[in-house]
């Protein structure tokens, strides 16, 4: 078994006036710092092992700020792909936003439901055989992929994942976790 420290980066201008962000590559906002500056101390308590983050700069920055480990760079926690939804608006989105954060609709160009399971299964996978503790800096809706994946938490019967913030899961196989903490904030 090995504990997963999953953190969702830290808030961005785009959070902040609800744009969608998906892979845009969008760095933390002055607040975001901040946030995930509070949010070392929580982290640290878990006393990770191993360091892996998203190649995307808000999530790079965060890692950054929560911990002193040399950061792995793995592409397979990248954001979800987001199509032609990334810098809109929920209000832009329309009824299509719920549809899609309940887990019922794709955005026109984005990433496939299979493909995001493929993606977060061999992600997890590879992670579990680090040594663990292992911290994963990477993004709201991959925390919900892999809720979704491994412990069987539908998207729709989740709130949204607080940017920044821990969410731990235990893996016990190779087809199953065990949920901790979910959105641990500061």
């Amino acid at each position: 078994m090995t504990t997963l420290l999953l953190v969702r980066h830290g808030m961005t201008e785009w959070n902040r006036v609800q744009r969608m962000q998906g892979r845009s590559d969008i760095d933390l906002s002055e607040q975001g710092r901040a946030d995930a500056t509070a949010l070392a101390e929580v982290v640290s308590a878990w006393k990770p092992q191993t360091l892996i983050c998203s190649p995307l700069a808000r999530a790079a920055s965060t890692a950054a700020l929560i911990s002193d480990l040399p950061a792995t760079v793995d592409d397979a926690w990248i954001e979800h792909g987001l199509g032609e939804w990334e810098g809109c608006t929920p209000d832009a989105i329309g009824s299509d936003y719920a549809r899609w954060r309940a887990g019922e609709v794709i955005p026109p160009g984005g990433e496939r439901e299979d493909e995001i399971r493929e993606r977060i299964t061999g992600a997890v996978r590879t992670a579990a055989r680090r040594p663990g503790p292992v911290l994963v800096v990477t993004h709201g809706g991959t925390i919900r992929a892999v809720l979704n994946r491994f412990v069987g938490l539908a998207p729709g019967r989740l709130d949204p994942v607080v940017a920044p913030s821990l969410t731990v899961i235990d893996v016990i196989d190779d087809d199953m976790a065990r949920l901790r903490s979910f959105n641990l904030t500061a």
